[in-house]
């Protein structure tokens, strides 16, 4: 681990790695939990993780869909019980699945926490991290609030566009509480805390071992040398009380706190089809669905979506998934290939970073490149398509969304193909490229084999059935 803290040495306060690889893990702890106490960074230390937390935000709502209690296409206006409508396009519900992916049009408000606008405090921005009840409908829907502005709904048609959202998250974990009829902290604990056995929540007060909680640094450009930005006894004691059920919205956005550990655990469900050493917790079809391309757009940080993770393949061409973080200095990271059976979790408490890659600082690209160059292995990636459509990646179904057969070609729309050979297409004057090569789209559908052709895919073709290698 030479390399590791060759990247980490007085670049950042502390640090937690752990890489796991075909049931092998390898951890490796760097520098400091508190500059002012003096602690290190060990084993258990728990960070709170930032933007990670909106997967398992979706996790918990997957888990509902399971059971029956939540409908990814509802209108969240029945499940909320108020009506809910961007005023710009009354008529367009906004649904689960649109939170999870960024396109409800839902969005923070003023730029974050701005209080410059005379000191007002409206909208998600606008409340976020005040400890006084602010009522979701004041926000979203009663006009005659003082908390509500025009600012929470983008220009766009809901569906349409991606635009990131904190308090689309904190929707989402508020329809958690109304289908489960539970607190978003206790079902999630109850859902996967609990069986996996690990020391995490999403309120600093409720983690067994508080003296473990990472305080967080940032970097004084003018003094050269790190500071505490927020202590773990700050974040203990600025917990959020509990709100009425359906009403905390503020805090799931970003605000697990865990080890990289124990978040190690949490991916493995994802790698391993919902499995966690023998405890199943989400069923392989939820996370078949959760890891399958839904959106395609043009911003680079954001090329691609699965259900609440990000897509990347900023290291060599390698395709990943799951999910960065950004908050209060920290940089996180939790990133994995299902078909590589090979993950990546790491957090930096505080950092001197620099932009480096789109969606990717110095830190994280340089930890990814280290990981992916020694423990990643490639595997052989196969995919079948039978007569009846039914589409697998190596052992991952893919859900095809709009298939049609002509004059004995299988014809897909953009996504449905990216999902097919597992890449992530690019978007350039309303084009769309695979590794360089442009794709002939005609009517918003491409004929499968004149794609592989033209990506030198290999494949054999019987009576309509495919086998692909990707």
């Amino acid at each position: 681990m030479d390399k590791v803290y060759s990247i980490l040495k007085d670049r950042v306060v502390g640090a937690q790695l752990v890489i796991y690889n075909n049931s092998k893990q390898v951890q490796y702890n760097y520098g400091k939990s508190s500059l002012l106490k003096e602690e290190d960074v060990v084993n258990d230390t728990i960070f709170r993780i930032a933007s990670i937390s909106k997967t398992v935000v979706a996790m918990a709502a997957l888990k509902l869909m399971e059971e029956g209690k939540l409908d990814l296409n509802a209108d969240i206006s029945t499940i909320l019980e108020f009506k809910i409508r961007n005023p710009k396009y009354p008529n367009e519900v906004i649904t689960p699945k649109m939170l999870m992916l960024h396109t409800s049009g839902i969005i923070d408000g003023y730029k974050d926490e701005d209080l410059t606008q005379g000191g007002i405090e409206k909208g998600y921005n606008g409340v976020n991290g005040k400890p006084y009840f602010v009522a979701l409908e004041d926000l979203l829907s009663n006009q005659l609030s003082d908390y509500y502005t025009n600012k929470t709904f983008a220009e766009y048609r809901p569906g349409e566009k991606f635009s990131y959202s904190n308090f689309g998250t904190g929707i989402l974990a508020c329809i958690v509480e109304k289908c489960s009829g539970k607190m978003f902290n206790d079902y999630v604990t109850e859902a996967f805390f609990k069986p996996l056995g690990v020391d995490a929540s999403f309120k600093a007060n409720q983690i067994h071992k508080k003296d473990k909680i990472s305080d967080t640094f940032y970097y004084d450009e003018l003094k050269k040398e790190f500071k505490t930005d927020r202590t773990a006894k700050s974040f203990i004691e600025m917990t959020y009380n509990n709100f009425p059920l359906g009403e905390n919205y503020r805090g799931p956005a970003g605000g697990l706190f865990i080890s990289m550990p124990d978040l190690n655990k949490l991916m493995q469900l994802l790698l391993h089809d919902g499995v966690y050493q023998d405890k199943r917790l989400l069923k392989k079809e939820t996370i078949d669905l959760m890891l399958s391309m839904h959106f395609l757009g043009s911003r680079e940080d954001y090329l691609a979506k699965g259900l609440q993770l990000q897509f990347k393949d900023s290291i060599e061409g390698v395709l990943l998934k799951g999910h960065t973080g950004s908050a209060y200095g920290v940089s996180s990271l939790m990133l994995f290939s299902k078909e590589s059976d090979f993950g990546v979790c790491f957090i930096a408490n505080g950092g001197n970073y620099k932009d480096y890659k789109p969606g990717l600082n110095d830190i994280q690209y340089q930890i990814l490149e280290f990981a992916q160059k020694n423990y990643f292995k490639k595997k052989e990636k196969i995919v079948t398509i039978d007569q009846n459509l039914n589409v697998y990646l190596n052992q991952r179904k893919i859900i095809l969304s709009q298939p049609k057969v002509v004059d004995d070609c299988l014809y897909v729309n953009i996504i449905d193909l990216a999902n097919i050979i597992d890449v992530i297409p690019r978007t350039i004057d309303q084009d769309y490229y695979i590794k360089g090569i442009r794709i002939p789209v005609m009517n918003e559908n491409i004929c499968l084999d004149e794609v592989l052709k033209i990506l030198n895919i290999v494949y054999f073709k019987t009576n309509q059935s495919y086998k692909i290698y990707v």
